[in-house]
């Protein structure tokens, strides 16, 4: 890695670490106002010192969970870094995207519950605006700040839990998965492996805080004893192309982002292209979150090698949460490579059959790599069986990254073996302790392949969304006497190379109302509560929902309907900055760029 004195926990790398080298760079914070803040590590640890005082003096202990709202800063910084010294268990929550925030209050006092979180810690703005509807008090940073305190050996051992990562990525009631001290130790220390890092590197990431490839970020450069560029994401909304001056201005090394990032800033090169770049020091750019697509990154090597961007630059990459963030990562040492296969032969037998690349039926399928170091990966039929390679299955993962199980939601009866935090192990992990993904796959030669989701999971710009939860949420805010009345499905956008969310909607839903009324009213709480933008609606009468002869919805036949135009987009509302596609085949707005799968 980099020659670093080997620490049980990140606290305890960054504390070595001010105690050898206090002065040296750890962190260039560039916060939302685009100010740019140099932090040493003996900066980190005074930031650290002030908010275990101010954690202590509010009576929050160790093993409390507190909820975090805040936007990528030194303030945050600040209160994580305390939290995980103090062995406070933090969840890091995505801000409210729109001014009306009362239906945020209302799914952010429910991750509270969920996590039986003591306090919610946010700026002075939203702190206002909270405090009346939440069930716990909120703070802010400020009230955190307390004369600073002797840091000696950190509170947290490797067994302690280090926070809790939200799974479906939104603000509604998602899985936490518990994560470990020791997990994230075991996942940093693999990336660093798999990617070959050195001593030399930098990072630059303005991935959200609440997602874990950024968040996990933060952890990797403090153990590798590498400085780390961090950006707010609204800058690289503002403006895509700041993330490569960045990397041209910081002599950045690595930097990870979703597939649609990498698209988007091809797109924009195309239309204004840059003449001030040199990314000849880009290493490693690990790309995932999302299907990646060769697609995009042909787009973007075409784009960006004129300004020095390696050939071996580029590396997809496979993740998740339930294995802290990274499972496998490609060779860095050659380009990321394409396997061309048969897309019926894959589809309807379950079989990578090799096809050459002029062939109709071929399609593209990205190598994401090896699993990481340390760990093991396979895929298994139906019986649980480990598959011949090119054989389509299940990937399954263990490891010292895999996490123990999620945190029960109050009033849950657990029947599994119970950790110390309440998880249920027994369901979560086989008995030789391999997780199933959900994801199916192939290996070639001991590399992976993913082809798609067991699961109905949609993905919008890397951000994972549970269908289930979207359906129960649209028929609440509709008010519908029915369940099931709505059908969430993802489609691909050829145009903006990520899904977007469909809704099928029984057409009783709007049952004596305006449906532009209903689905406007539908679009602003998505936006409000999920991020979600974009949205296609589609009414049908309740016979045509495919179902199964348990009168289960059929999503994958409802997405086929969709793609193959047998049922139409009606046209919807633009509201609260959506704009939801009509008939006439608008594009929408595109997501925000952000990740659940890594």
């Amino acid at each position: 890695m980099t020659g670093a004195h080997p620490a049980a926990t990140v606290i305890d790398a960054l504390l070595d670490s001010a105690a050898r080298t206090p002065d040296r760079s750890a962190f260039h914070v560039i916060e939302r106002s685009e100010d740019t803040f140099s932090l040493s590590y003996a900066d980190v640890c005074h930031l650290i010192a002030r908010s275990v005082s101010g954690l202590a003096a509010q009576g929050i202990d160790a093993a409390d969970r507190v909820v975090v709202v805040l936007p990528t800063s030194r303030d945050f910084l600040s209160v994580y870094l305390g939290c995980l010294y103090a062995g406070v268990v933090p969840i890091v929550a995505a801000e409210p995207t729109t001014g009306d925030t009362s239906r945020y209050a209302a799914h952010l006092g429910r991750l509270v519950t969920h996590a039986q979180a003591r306090r919610v810690i946010t700026t002075p703005e939203l702190a206002a605006v909270l405090t009346p509807s939440l069930p716990v008090p909120v703070t802010t940073p400020d009230a955190l700040r307390g004369t600073p305190v002797p840091l000696d050996a950190p509170r947290a051992t490797p067994t302690s839990l280090a926070h809790l990562q939200a799974t479906s990525g939104s603000t509604g009631v998602p899985k936490l998965a518990m994560i470990r001290h020791g997990n994230i130790v075991a996942n940093v220390r693999a990336i660093a492996e798999a990617i070959r890092g050195t001593a030399d590197d930098t990072l630059v990431s303005w991935l959200p805080l609440f997602h874990d490839m950024g968040l996990i970020g933060i952890s990797y450069a403090l153990r590798a004893r590498i400085p780390m560029v961090l950006s707010d994401p609204v800058n690289f909304l503002r403006n895509p192309m700041s993330w490569l001056h960045w990397m041209s201005r910081y002599r950045g090394t690595l930097s990870p982002a979703p597939s649609s990032a990498f698209h988007i800033c091809a797109r924009v090169a195309r239309r204004r292209p840059p003449t001030d770049l040199d990314l000849s020091t880009w290493r490693v750019a690990l790309c995932g979150a999302e299907p990646v697509h060769e697609g995009t990154l042909s787009e973007f090597q075409a784009a960006f090698g004129p300004f020095g961007l390696p050939k071996t630059t580029l590396r997809p990459v496979y993740g998740l949460a339930e294995a802290t963030l990274a499972v496998t990562i490609s060779d860095v040492t050659r380009p990321y490579s394409v396997d061309r296969v048969d897309a019926e032969a894959a589809a309807a037998k379950g079989y990578a059959e090799p096809r050459p690349a002029g062939d109709p039926r071929t399609t593209a399928m990205m190598c994401v790599g090896p699993v990481v170091p340390g760990h093991s990966l396979r895929v298994v039929g139906p019986d649980g069986k480990p598959l011949p390679d090119r054989v389509i299955g299940e990937i399954e993962v263990a490891g010292p990254s895999v996490i123990d199980g999620y945190l029960p939601e109050p009033g849950d009866t657990v029947t599994g073996a119970q950790g110390t935090d309440g998880a249920d192990e027994e369901p979560f992990k086989g008995p030789d302790g391999h997780l199933s993904t959900g994801d199916l796959g192939y290996q070639v030669d001991g590399e992976l392949y993913v082809t798609g989701r067991s699961k109905d999971i949609v993905i919008i710009a890397g951000r994972n969304y549970v269908p289930d939860q979207v359906e129960r949420f649209v028929e609440s805010v509709t008010r519908s006497p029915r369940t099931p009345a709505v059908v969430a499905v993802g489609v691909r956008d050829a145009t903006l190379h990520t899904e977007q969310l469909h809704l099928v909607l029984d057409e009783r839903l709007a049952e004596g109302r305006d449906r532009q009324q209903v689905t406007g009213q539908v679009s602003r709480a998505l936006d409000e509560a999920f991020g979600i933008s974009g949205v296609t609606y589609h009414w049908v009468p309740r016979a045509r929902l495919p179902r199964t002869t348990s009168g289960k919805i059929q999503r994958h036949l409802c997405r086929k309907l969709i793609e193959d135009g047998a049922i139409g987009a009606a046209s919807a509302a633009s509201s609260a900055g959506t704009t939801d596609r009509a008939t006439d085949g608008t594009a929408p707005r595109a997501a925000a760029p952000v990740s659940r799968r890594a």
